[in-house]
């Protein structure tokens, strides 16, 4: 997937995977503020994974894995997520496809705009501190949430349509998705001390890659050695620190170099590197293209 350009998976998107969609019977409704999915969404979900190309989300989604399996990279974890999971991804998550299974079956929805909440009112979990969230739901857990969705597919094909009653539905079922994300958070056992250092190295990676390549700043922040950080991050992941570094800065050079019209020069800079020779070098060595022959989709 190194040599694959990131995409915004945006209303543009889904239109050209509905143009290429086939299954008439997908049960998906979408206009240019928001996406209600209600049917299979086998084929439309096919059409994205067998690409196989990293997924830029910039909008908030909210699904229910009703059958079958996923599994990605998300924010750059491995995820597997399986029947009965409610999932939660929030501005600014890349998506890496990896598998999905023929059975596969989700119900959800997406909102391209504004929130349907007044100032101080937004839940937690949309606030922006979180970006991706999924957790397994009991069975009467799951079925509220359905209801929430059906109630959603049959308001938005009432004629007329009343916007108002849809962004209450729509206000409610996140209100939902908060109060299970509280619950989960309070009765979670605290991670294992490594599994706790993984994780905020991750997040820091995530929050400061574009100016820190070098694993002692985070090791610094963390108020930990390199030597130890290392060697925690490769027991919980099976990867190096600075693999892990390189994974994140190569996506960000990725997102760059197809959504803007900089130059390598430019975005060399921008991403703290001492050249762009250098930029070049760095980036041919862990993809296998130069920037330019990556933006043109050589």
């Amino acid at each position: 997937m190194d040599g694959q350009r990131p995409e915004r998976f945006d209303l543009s998107l889904i239109r050209d995977a509905l143009e290429h969609n086939t299954d008439h019977t997908l049960g998906f409704f979408f206009n240019t503020d928001f996406a209600v999915l209600h049917g299979p969404g086998t084929s439309l979900f096919n059409y994205f994974f067998n690409r196989r190309v990293p997924l830029i989300i910039n909008d908030y989604r909210m699904g229910l894995v009703v059958q079958g399996e996923i599994c990605g990279r998300i924010n750059l974890i491995e995820r597997h997520i399986t029947a009965g999971t409610m999932a939660f991804i929030g501005p600014g998550t890349i998506v890496e496809p990896i598998s999905i299974s023929p059975d596969m079956q989700i119900k959800g929805v997406a909102l391209f705009n504004d929130l349907p909440f007044t100032v101080g009112r937004v839940p937690a979990l949309f606030n922006g501190s979180v970006r991706d969230f999924r957790m397994q739901v009991e069975p009467s857990q799951q079925t509220i949430i359905l209801q929430f969705i059906e109630s959603l597919w049959l308001m938005v094909h009432a004629s007329p349509f009343c916007r108002e009653a849809f962004d209450c539905q729509v206000a409610a079922l996140m209100h939902y998705y908060n109060h299970l994300f509280s619950l989960d958070a309070e009765r979670k056992v605290s991670p294992s001390h490594v599994t706790d250092i993984f994780n905020r190295f991750i997040q820091l990676v995530n929050g400061h890659v574009r100016q820190e390549h070098k694993l002692g700043y985070y090791a610094d922040r963390m108020c930990l050695t390199q030597r130890y950080l290392g060697s925690v991050v490769r027991q919980v992941s099976g990867a190096t620190a600075k693999e892990w570094i390189d994974r994140a800065l190569v996506t960000e050079a990725k997102v760059v170099l197809k959504h803007s019209n900089k130059s390598v020069a430019q975005i060399a800079d921008e991403l703290h590197f001492p050249s762009p020779s250098f930029f070049s070098k760095y980036f041919r060595r862990l993809t296998g293209f130069t920037p330019a022959e990556y933006r043109l989709g050589k």
